[in-house]
């Protein structure tokens, strides 16, 4: 039985793939076109080649950073939290303000069906307030 053979890329590092400049999808190194994106992959060593490239790689990292900036600020989220708890705040004080002067309507005019309704009122404000500011 005959070895397999190694492959030299795996141990010398080599890779069998050029990256399109335009698109950045993987090509062989013997295209002359981008499959993806039809663009030339002929490259000269001129200045003027890579000056273009330098750049085309930075710009890469650049939008790279700013999409990790947008991912990890969470800006939007963070947005959205603030503003559902301020709604979850608003709904619960409403809730348990509107049981307190039900109740107190109930007490003055001798209601049982109102008390009941008020101390629901009032028991579902508390919760969405403690929901508000006890963390899980």
């Amino acid at each position: 039985m005959s070895k397999a053979k190694k492959d030299s890329a795996l141990f010398h590092g080599e890779v069998d793939e050029r990256l399109c400049l335009n698109c950045g999808f993987p090509n062989r190194k013997s295209d002359r076109h981008c499959m993806y994106c039809k663009t030339s992959l002929l490259e000269g060593d001129s200045l003027v080649s890579w000056a273009r490239k330098t750049y085309y790689i930075l710009r890469w990292r650049w939008q790279l950073k700013q999409r990790r900036d947008r991912m990890g600020g969470l800006s939007g989220a963070t947005h959205f939290l603030t503003l559902k708890l301020l709604g979850y705040f608003i709904v619960g004080f409403t809730l348990s303000a509107s049981g307190l002067y039900l109740f107190s309507e109930a007490l003055t005019d001798s209601s049982f069906s109102t008390g009941l309704v008020a101390i629901l009122f009032l028991c579902y404000g508390i919760l969405t307030l403690k929901s508000v500011f006890v963390k899980k």
